[in-house]
């Protein structure tokens, strides 16, 4: 027979034995528990990052045109260019001196520029269609041509347009003189072509 005290061994020894095989479940579970929270880590970070690229892929690749001056350079930019807040007559001398450049009369001009470009628009008609920076740059090239203009001549036409309107803008306190010559010399080819263009497309 076992004495009180081996019979105490075993009782412990009995208990170490069922206790093990739990601490080996619980530790074999630990490694589990870290992976899944991991993936919920990554899971939502990654969820996170595909809204906000399909947030920024989502904005328009082409400004709309609906009756406002191009934005420079033909881009979308929010921000607008000076020219865009001009009363009117900003665009009744750029149509009438660009059309005396060109040998032409405003509604010459304005015919060619509706059956030459607003034509292909959808929709139709000239408020809300979508022009772009070489549909303009083809269009005054195409017509310089028919006029036999050469592209300088053009470039000067367009220029002497654009510093003639400038000019009733400053004699009529729209403008300083200095806020007139800022904005003609931040202008490039592109944005004197939407200039043009948005003269006739508001006529």
């Amino acid at each position: 027979m076992l004495n009180d005290e081996e019979q105490a061994k075993e009782g412990k020894i009995a208990e170490l034995l069922q206790q093990k095989p739990q601490r080996q479940t619980g530790l074999r579970l630990m490694p589990v528990l870290i992976l899944l929270g991991v993936i919920v880590i990554l899971g939502a970070v990654f969820v996170g990052a595909w809204r906000v690229y399909t947030t920024n892929s989502a904005s328009p690749s082409r400004t709309q045109n609906n009756g406002s001056t191009g934005k420079k350079g033909g881009s979308n930019s929010s921000r607008e260019a000076p020219w865009e807040n001009y009363p009117a007559v900003y665009g009744q001398i750029l149509r009438a001196q660009f059309a005396q450049g060109m040998h032409m009369t405003e509604q010459q001009v304005q015919g060619n520029f509706r059956s030459t470009v607003l034509a292909t628009q959808t929709p139709g008609g000239h408020v809300g269609v979508e022009i772009s920076s070489p549909q303009v740059t083809k269009w005054l090239n195409d017509l310089a041509q028919t006029q036999g203009i050469s592209q300088d001549q053009l470039h000067t036409i367009e220029a002497t347009a654009i510093q003639q309107a400038h000019a009733t803008l400053v004699q009529q306190h729209v403008l300083t003189q200095q806020q007139a010559d800022q904005t003609i010399r931040g202008m490039n080819q592109d944005d004197m072509n939407m200039n043009i263009m948005v003269a006739f497309l508001r006529s």
